[in-house]
């Protein structure tokens, strides 16, 4: 007797096919937000880890969690000592808040970290860490009242993730594209971003133009500012996309 396929199967193979077809972000935030209520996520947040001392906000690609606990998680700065960023710092492999809290011998005021999050009606979340090529880390992060965690939920929206974070990336790098123009690099900039891109840091880059790593860390300052990326990999994607340089 034949059995009808599991919808975990299928339903984020739809998703994929439906999103890579859609070209406006808002559009692309409403579907992602719709596939993800179907797994009982009520919210989700999709951003770039920052760096010690960035700000937080500039690398958040979609955010719909209520404001009012966004809010009250950055006035109290939580991102510093929240046991789930802890956990991500520490794991490359996606999580759940339940198992942060079954894993580590949290003190209370890292348990209250959590339980505050269900004052906004947010129970539980997953965490899905998302290691670009160039080593940097995106985290998409959906949460609700009582979402679906079981082992088939947690791999369909791990898939889900990582197709959301592709479209919501195309589409905002798009709008990089058409944005107003940014004073061009001069050509040792390019030259150093180039090298950047290729991976080296700045010890191998002074050694191969033969100037100093503070005057590279410079170069690489001036081209952060003209391309308004806090990142050095925002700058180089930035620096491509304006064509000031190629690969």
């Amino acid at each position: 007797m034949e059995t009808s396929a599991s919808p975990y199967a299928h339903r984020p193979l739809d998703f994929v096919e439906k999103i890579e077809g859609l070209k406006d972000y808002d559009a692309i935030c409403a579907a992602i937000s719709e596939e993800l209520a179907w797994y009982g996520f009520t919210c989700v947040t999709s951003f770039i880890m920052p760096g010690p001392g960035e700000p937080f906000k500039k690398g958040v690609h979609l955010n719909t969690r209520p404001q009012d606990y966004v809010d009250h998680y950055e006035e109290k700065n939580y991102i510093l000592r929240d046991p789930v960023v802890t956990e991500l710092r520490d794991s490359v492999r996606p999580f759940s808040w339940s198992d942060v809290v079954e894993r580590r011998d949290l003190s209370r005021a890292d348990k209250r970290i959590i339980e505050e999050a269900r004052e906004f009606d947010v129970n539980d979340g997953l965490i899905i860490p998302i290691v670009t090529l160039s080593g940097g880390l995106s985290v998409f992060s959906p949460c609700g009242r009582n979402p679906d965690l079981s082992q088939e939920a947690r791999r369909a929206v791990e898939l889900i993730s990582l197709y959301s974070h592709q479209a919501l990336k195309r589409v905002l790098l798009e709008q990089v594209r058409g944005s107003e123009a940014h004073t061009p690099l001069t050509p040792r900039e390019k030259e150093v971003m180039r090298w950047i891109a290729a991976g080296k840091s700045d010890q191998e880059i002074a050694g191969i133009l033969s100037i100093s790593p503070a005057t590279v860390t410079v170069h690489v300052e001036r081209a952060k500012r003209k391309l308004d990326a806090f990142r050095r990999t925002f700058a180089v994607v930035k620096a491509i996309r304006f064509g000031e340089i190629t690969l």
